[in-house]
């Protein structure tokens, strides 16, 4: 995917939503993937779109590439998404659950996973619903990858929010420019739309509805559950989830578990990161 060829991207995503309801921002580049990957949904006749793609660099951070101004929410016992009512869900692709780079012991990667989950979970914020854990049966349940040719079309209602665990550089350099070599991770997130084309608000909350999430890992890096040298599993699950709950990038400075670059291990959520957490779920209700 050439960074020049952009020119009929706008013409691409007139397609798919209203021009007035689009206020593009982010790379070309990553816009021109989204507009590519939403083009392959919408001939599936499926009723969701790409609606952003957050990135967790390394050094200089990449700026976050979506397709409307408007927030997006989780819809409490959505029946479209398969909704466990008030709670999220999400799973652990273990066809590709863990790095190949770095030494870690079988189900390291994933324990480091569901700590992070654990972190996010006990907030005071998110009281009023849970996040439970949904065993992996075998099947493929990622969308995003199959739509840059990297795996076939999931079942993108097995949860909520699909760790799909670790790929090739060579994924992340068909998103972001150079990103087999500065993109640690990324968060795509999904939004649900009508028959129409725009996104749907179907409890009236002024927020689009979102429909699913997804989690990557660069397998181009050595990786560590702790302790070891390499990027920390933990801390960039912990980064990547919170995108999952909504959240977007703080920072910089680098004092935020949501700040957009790397920056060491970080396990515990800051001031910061509560903050912008009970901005998103303090309204929550069911």
């Amino acid at each position: 995917m050439s960074r020049n060829a952009v020119v009929g991207l706008s013409a691409l995503c007139a397609l798919l939503m209203p021009l007035a309801s689009l206020a593009q921002e982010g790379d070309p580049y990553t816009l021109q993937a989204i507009g590519a990957a939403n083009g392959v949904l919408k001939a599936q006749w499926m009723d969701m779109r790409i609606e952003q793609v957050e990135v967790f660099s390394i050094g200089q951070s990449h700026a976050s590439a979506r397709l409307h101004s408007q927030p997006y929410r989780w819809v409490a016992s959505d029946s479209r998404r398969a909704a466990d009512g008030a709670n999220l869900t999400y799973l652990i692709d273990a066809a590709h659950g863990s790095p190949t780079i770095g030494d870690l012991a079988a189900g390291q990667a994933e324990a480091a996973v569901d700590r992070a989950v654990a972190t996010w979970s006990v907030d005071s914020c998110l009281k009023k619903t849970g996040i439970e854990k949904r065993p992996y049966t075998g099947s493929d349940p990622t969308i995003f990858d199959a739509q840059l040719g990297f795996g076939g079309l999931g079942d993108w209602r097995a949860a909520d929010v699909v760790v799909g665990g670790w790929m090739p550089p060579a994924f992340f350099e068909a998103v972001v420019p150079d990103g087999g070599k500065s993109v640690v991770a990324l968060s795509v997130t999904f939004i649900f739309v009508g028959a129409d084309g725009q996104p749907t608000d179907v409890d009236g909350d002024g927020n689009m509805d979102t429909a699913a999430n997804e989690i990557f890992f660069n397998d181009g890096f050595s990786w560590t559950a702790g302790g070891g040298q390499g990027y920390d599993i933990q801390t960039v699950a912990l980064h990547e989830l919170g995108h999952s709950l909504g959240l977007g990038h703080l920072g910089p400075p680098p004092t935020a578990v949501m700040n957009p670059v790397y920056a060491g291990p970080r396990t515990a959520l800051k001031s910061l990161d509560h903050s912008a957490l009970c901005g998103v779920w303090g309204a929550w209700s069911h």
